[in-house]
C-alpha cells in the first residue's frame, strides 16, 4: 500500500528519474536512508519497473506514429499467442493492446515516413492469423506523458 511520501516519491521519480537520493531526501524532507529504503521497497513490489531514457523520436528518425487496428478471423488461443509472440519481436511497435470490441488489437508503431510504414504493412501482411482493419495516421502530438497518475 503506498502513503503519501510514497506517491510524492513516486512522482518525482517520473518527473525526473536522474535525482540523486540526497535530491529525493531534500524534496521530500526526509535522510537519504528511509528515501533509498523506500525506493528499493517500491522496485520490490513492483511499483516501480525500470527507469528508461525518453527519446526524441524525430531527432532519432523516426517521427511518424501510426495506430494499426488488427483483426484475427480465427480467434483461437492458439493464434492469439503466436501473433503476440510475434508483436513482441517487432521493434516498430511501441505498443500492442488486445481489445474487446469491432477490433482486436491496436498498435501504436513508429516509423521514419509512411513509405516505411508501406514497407511495415507488406510484411505485416504475411502473419497468417490476423488482417489490418485500419490504419490512423498521427498528424501531431496534443498531449503526451508516460506519467502514471498517482493518489
Amino acid at each position: 500500500m503506498l502513503d503519501e511520501t510514497d506517491i510524492h516519491l513516486l512522482a518525482k521519480l517520473q518527473q525526473n528519474a536522474k535525482l540523486t537520493i540526497k535530491e529525493l531526501a531534500e524534496a521530500l524532507h526526509l535522510t537519504t536512508s528511509p528515501v533509498f529504503e523506500r525506493i528499493k521497497r517500491l522496485e520490490k513490489e513492483g511499483f516501480i519497473n525500470g527507469y528508461v531514457a525518453l527519446v526524441n523520436p524525430e531527432k532519432a528518425g523516426r517521427g511518424q506514429v501510426v495506430f494499426c487496428n488488427v483483426s484475427m478471423p480465427v480467434y483461437t488461443t492458439e493464434n492469439i499467442e503466436a501473433f503476440e509472440k510475434i508483436v513482441r519481436q517487432m521493434p516498430q511497435v511501441l505498443e500492442c493492446y488486445h481489445l474487446a470490441g469491432m477490433v482486436d488489437y491496436q498498435l501504436k508503431i513508429l516509423v521514419k515516413d509512411i513509405k516505411e510504414y508501406d514497407d511495415f504493412l507488406k510484411k505485416f501482411a504475411e502473419i497468417p492469423m490476423v488482417k489490418v482493419h485500419s490504419s490512423v495516421v498521427v498528424l501531431h502530438d496534443v498531449k503526451y506523458s508516460t506519467a502514471v497518475p498517482l493518489g
